[in-house]
């Protein structure tokens, strides 16, 4: 089954491993593609870009109220992240509500705005993305850890509220991928993440492309936590 004629909403499409699994929809959808601070250059006619603060609740509104009458099959793919390193004990509470703000806060206002669209539509999907970090923890990763776990509370209670009028709410819970932030370890540092994985190989862009394919594909699957990371110590 192709997706066909689904209008995605991708907060944090500037990062290269979002730009990578979104490229497959670009032919038969259109994508709504949101950045901040990282500029992107695509030229497709199915492509509208757009600069936005995240952390603004006036400025989804406002974006979404903009976009409103193209909405009819939405797809709202959670991508945007923020992860500030810093032992719990030393950490600042400005970071602590940036990383909450972007990761779990914009993800609520998004679907906050869009779910009202979906239930008139009477379909929807909302895909959020989290990390092995939200059950594992990491040393440093107090504040991204605790948020990406935050995610899942909160798309199990959209999940249940919206199940009766067609729309589902997931979860991708992400590995290690082979992006550009991955490339940027030392050689020890990557050498120890690959430890971790059975098969001592990274996850594809296309192993996401997949699962989201599957979670729009899907009526049943809802409130679902799908782990994409090589069955990780």
């Amino acid at each position: 089954m192709s997706i066909k004629n689904c209008q995605f909403i991708i907060p944090g499409f500037s990062s290269e491993l979002a730009l990578k699994t979104f490229e497959g929809f670009f032919e038969t959808n259109e994508i709504y593609g949101l950045y901040n601070t990282n500029k992107i250059s695509i030229n497709h006619k199915n492509v509208r870009l757009k600069q936005i603060n995240i952390e603004s609740e006036k400025d989804i509104e406002e974006y979404i109220l903009s976009i409103r009458d193209n909405l009819k099959n939405i797809v709202l793919v959670n991508f945007a992240a923020c992860s500030i390193d810093g032992l719990s004990s030393r950490y600042s509470s400005k970071d602590w509500d940036t990383t909450f703000n972007i990761n779990v806060k914009s993800n609520f206002i998004f679907s906050k705005y869009l779910s009202p669209i979906m239930i008139a539509n009477k379909w929807g999907r909302i895909i959020n993305i989290s990390s092995v970090r939200s059950l594992n923890g990491a040393v440093g990763a107090s504040a991204y850890s605790s948020s990406k776990s935050a995610l899942i509370g909160l798309n199990r209670s959209i999940a249940k509220e919206n199940a009766r009028f067609g729309v589902t709410s997931n979860i991708l819970n992400l590995g290690y991928f082979d992006s550009g932030l991955f490339r940027k370890f030392t050689p020890e540092r990557k050498a120890k993440y690959l430890n971790e994985v059975p098969s001592k190989k990274l996850g594809s862009y296309k192993d996401i492309y997949n699962a989201i394919h599957f979670l729009i594909s899907s009526d049943y699957t809802n409130g679902s936590v799908i782990t994409i990371d090589g069955c990780m110590e």
